[in-house]
C-alpha cells in the first residue's frame, strides 16, 4: 500500500470518527441516546409535572363551590339611631365648633351594610354568622337573601374583641347552612374564595390564595362609630375584599367555610384578612347556645385627635408628643375624672403617647375597673388624672 493511499484512508477514518463523536454528543444532549431521557436539573420544576399536579377539574370545582354556597350568603343592612352627648367647655368657641359642632345632645342616624352566611339552620330559624362591626350598636337589621327575600334580623350576640356576631332570622324555605372546614390545616398558596355583597352588589365572588395562615397584630376601627379592634391570628389572603364584603364567608374550592372576611389593608392592593373558623366557631356556638358571656371592653370615654401644627398653635402647646382630647362622653369615666375638651394627654401609665392609637392600645391591655394614670396638659399646666376604666358596651361613643 502506497503512502498516498494510507494517508487517504487515515483522513477517511478520522472523518468517520469525527462524525460518530459528533452524533454521540448530539444524541446525549438531546436526550435521545438509546431512547432514554436526558437527566434533568433537580432544582428546576418540570412544567409537565406541574401541569399534571394541577387538577384539570379545579375550575369546575370552584364553579360548583360558588353555586352551592351563594344561596346561603346574605346582605345585612344595619340602621343605628342614637344621641351623642358631649361635655364641651369650648362649645361657644368657633374654632372647635368648626370641627366638632356645638355642645350638648346631638341625635344621629347611621346606616351600614355588610355580608353574612347561614351558619346553622334549625327548621324555620337560621343563624347567620357575620362580623361584630357589621351589626355594632344596630337597632334595626334587615337581611336580604340572594333571591331577593327580606327578613328582619335579630342580633343574638356578638364579641367585638374577636369581631364575631350571630344574627337570627325566621321564615320558611330558608337556605341550608354552609359546611365548616378546618381552618387549622390551611396552607400558604391554597386557593380561597370570598363571597359577599360589596357596596351592595349582591352575589359577588372574588378569588385568591392564602398568603399567611397566622397574621398577628392587625388593628382596625377606632373611629367615633366603631371601637378599635386588635385582631390576632388572622388569615391573610390575596382575595380582594371591598366595603360590604365584611362578614361574608371565606371558602375553599370545595365549598367549606374556613374564615369570616373581616378587614382589608386600604393602603395596599389585594391584602385582606379573615377571622379563622377555629377561633370564630366556638364563640358562635356559645352565642347560639346561650352560654356566651359578653366580653367587657375597657375605655375611658374620649374622642381623640392627632395633634398637628394647627392645633398646637391654637392651644399654645409646645410639647413634643401628646394626643388631643377632642370630645368627652357625658357621664363617662373621663367625664367623671374631670377630663375636658382641649386637654392634651401626654402620658398614660408612664408611657408617652403620640397618637390616639397609642392611648387605645394601652387601655385595651387593662381591665374594666382598673385605674389608668394620665399626665394631662391643660392651658399651660400639667397635672396627673386618674381614670377608672368603664365598660365601652355601656356607652355610645367609643374610641379610647
Amino acid at each position: 500500500m502506497t503512502s498516498q493511499v494510507r494517508t487517504s484512508i487515515g483522513f477517511l477514518l478520522t472523518g468517520v470518527l469525527g462524525v460518530l463523536v459528533g452524533a454521540l454528543i448530539v444524541a446525549c444532549t438531546s436526550g435521545k441516546l438509546l431512547g432514554s431521557s436526558a437527566p434533568q436539573n433537580q432544582n428546576v420544576a418540570s412544567a409537565a409535572a406541574l401541569h399534571q399536579n394541577l387538577n384539570p377539574d379545579i375550575e369546575q370545582r370552584i364553579i360548583e363551590a360558588v353555586k352551592q354556597s351563594e344561596p346561603s350568603v346574605v346582605l345585612i343592612k344595619s340602621t343605628i339611631h342614637g344621641v351623642q352627648q358631649f361635655y364641651n367647655p369650648f362649645g361657644q368657641d368657633p374654632f372647635f365648633k368648626q370641627f366638632f359642632g356645638p355642645q350638648g345632645a346631638q341625635p344621629f342616624t347611621a346606616t351600614a351594610s355588610g355580608s353574612g352566611f347561614i351558619y346553622q339552620r334549625d327548621g324555620d330559624t337560621a343563624y347567620i354568622a357575620t362580623n361584630g362591626h357589621v351589626v355594632y350598636k344596630a337597632d334595626n337589621i334587615q337581611v336580604l337573601l340572594s333571591n331577593g327575600r327580606k327578613f328582619a334580623g335579630t342580633v343574638v350576640g356578638k364579641d367585638m374583641q374577636d369581631d364575631v356576631a350571630l344574627v337570627k332570622i325566621t321564615g320558611s324555605n330558608l337556605p341550608p347552612a354552609l359546611p365548616v372546614g378546618d381552618s387549622r390545616i390551611l396552607q400558604q398558596g391554597e386557593f380561597v374564595l370570598a363571597i359577599g355583597e360589596p357596596v351592595e352588589l349582591q352575589n359577588s365572588v372574588s378569588f385568591g390564595i392564602v398568603a399567611n395562615v397566622d397574621r398577628q397584630g392587625i388593628t382596625a376601627g377606632g373611629q367615633a362609630d366603631i371601637p378599635a379592634i386588635h385582631y390576632n391570628d388572622l388569615i391573610q389572603i390575596t382575595t380582594p375584599i371591598n366595603p360590604g364584603n365584611s362578614g361574608g364567608p371565606l371558602i375553599t374550592d370545595t365549598g367549606e367555610v374556613v374564615g369570616i372576611n373581616a378587614v382589608v389593608d386600604s393602603g395596599a392592593q389585594n391584602i385582606g384578612f379573615a377571622v379563622p373558623m377555629h377561633n370564630a366557631g366556638p364563640i358562635l356556638a356559645d352565642i347560639q347556645s346561650g352560654k356566651y358571656i359578653a366580653a367587657t371592653h375597657p375605655f375611658i370615654g374620649v374622642q381623640m385627635a392627632q395633634l398637628d401644627t394647627r392645633w398646637r398653635t391654637y392651644l399654645g402647646y409646645s410639647g413634643k408628643t401628646g394626643v388631643l382630647v377632642a370630645a368627652v362622653v357625658q357621664g363617662s369615666p373621663a367625664d367623671q375624672a374631670g377630663l375636658q375638651q382641649g386637654d392634651v394627654i401626654e402620658q398614660i401609665n408612664r408611657q408617652s403617647v403620640a397618637s390616639p392609637d397609642d392611648v387605645t392600645k394601652v387601655i385595651k391591655t387593662m381591665k374594666v375597673g382598673e385605674k389608668a394614670t394620665l399626665v394631662v396638659w391643660r392651658q399651660g399646666n400639667v397635672q396627673p388624672v386618674d381614670v377608672t376604666l368603664g365598660d365601652e358596651n355601656n356607652f355610645s361613643l367609643p374610641q379610647g
